[in-house]
């Protein structure tokens, strides 16, 4: 424990640190440049401002660099490493008593803080640009005539006519069962002058229509009470089970809330649970990594092949980065269980760097 507090543990942190803001400047700026190329390409047939396209690539930047979290923390741990190896400062520490594991435990101590605030911190940020971005790729390119959003108040749908405009709100639903209690329909005109109201007790979406009981209809300060009433729409069960934010949108802390009411309410939420345990397992993935790193860069100081050995633990870093993908759909596709799949990857790479770190480490 005392490793923790010490002066050496301190220069060490503050090696990582140092390569872990290159490599993440790094990073940013080329994807940065290669989402400004995409998405001009993107927008050829449209006349989108070159503001607009800079907006669109930062808003889109969060998602992708905490995505790469694990493995920018492997190449800013490879970076460490190096520097030390090559400066002999693990051989002095080595000589002063200290270990293996208590070179890598401060390390791992920062990362593991890293993660953490990157879950606490970034992730509430990367989930409000992220649905910052959904919002303006829909008005650019999708341009749908509908849309819908959940939330604790229950459903919002605004649909759009020819002539009109409805926002249509759901207290409860149940999408299994294709029933909606406290129904609220709002109509305007496309001046956005109100036209009338529609409340009802229970409504069931059908084709192309709302079957609504215990109707009460507000029209030209007239109100009409009906037993039965159907309202014309054109959004289908189908659309409003497609139509729910994407996981990416919703941040961490805000994830078991938004879960359990796409449960209660009959929709799969299988990715957005994937999402938030893969978020607490990415911890694992980059002290894994870090390991990782360490097997490959301290056990080749006495190697002569050090530039293979480099480059196999890059090769093994990306494999590790697909496969953490492949796992990830698996589990969507309730292949596998969501927990087995969250927690392969990170298990493996842990695994496979300690094995290496430690049990290689007299040979």
């Amino acid at each position: 424990m005392w490793y923790l507090i010490s002066t050496i543990n301190r220069y060490v942190s503050r090696t990582f640190l140092f390569w872990f803001g290159v490599i993440f400047v790094t990073v940013a700026l080329v994807i940065s440049l290669f989402e400004m190329i995409e998405l001009t390409r993107r927008t050829m047939q449209h006349d989108v401002p070159l503001p607009v396209l800079l907006q669109m690539a930062f808003l889109k930047l969060p998602k992708i660099l905490d995505d790469l979290l694990p493995s920018i923390t492997f190449f800013a741990a490879l970076g460490c490493f190096l520097r030390l190896s090559q400066s002999q400062n693990v051989v002095v520490m080595q000589s002063f008593g200290v270990s293996r594991l208590q070179f890598l435990s401060g390390i791992s101590f920062v990362v593991v803080f890293l993660g953490i605030v990157n879950i606490l911190v970034l992730n509430p940020v990367k989930a409000a640009l992220c649905g910052r971005m959904v919002v303006l790729e829909e008005k650019l390119f999708h341009k749908k005539a509908y849309s819908v959003a959940f939330n604790d108040t229950g459903l919002w749908l605004r649909e759009n006519f020819e002539n009109s405009q409805s926002i249509i709100h759901a207290k409860q639903f149940n999408i299994l069962k294709k029933q909606f209690s406290n129904v609220m329909i709002f109509q305007f005109s496309k001046a956005g002058k109100f036209l009338r109201r529609v409340d009802a007790e229970v409504a069931e979406l059908n084709d192309e229509s709302w079957q609504m009981h215990n109707v009460n209809i507000i029209c030209n300060n007239v109100q009409e009470n009906l037993k039965d009433h159907v309202e014309p729409t054109t959004v289908t069960m189908e659309q409003i089970q497609q139509s729910t934010a994407p996981p990416d949108t919703i941040s961490f802390l805000q994830m078991p809330e938004f879960i359990k009411m796409l449960e209660n309410s009959g929709l799969d939420a299988s990715a957005y649970a994937m999402l938030w345990h893969q978020q607490i397992a990415k911890i694992g993935m980059m002290v894994g990594f870090v390991l990782l790193a360490a097997s490959f860069c301290l056990l080749s100081t006495r190697s002569r092949s050090f530039s293979l050995i480099i480059g196999i633990s890059i090769i093994f870093a990306f494999l590790m980065h697909f496969f953490e993908h492949i796992v990830h759909a698996y589990g969507v596709a309730h292949k596998i269980p969501l927990l087995v799949a969250a927690w392969i990857p990170p298990l493996i790479t842990f695994a496979s760097g300690y094995w290496l770190t430690v049990l290689l480490d007299d040979r």
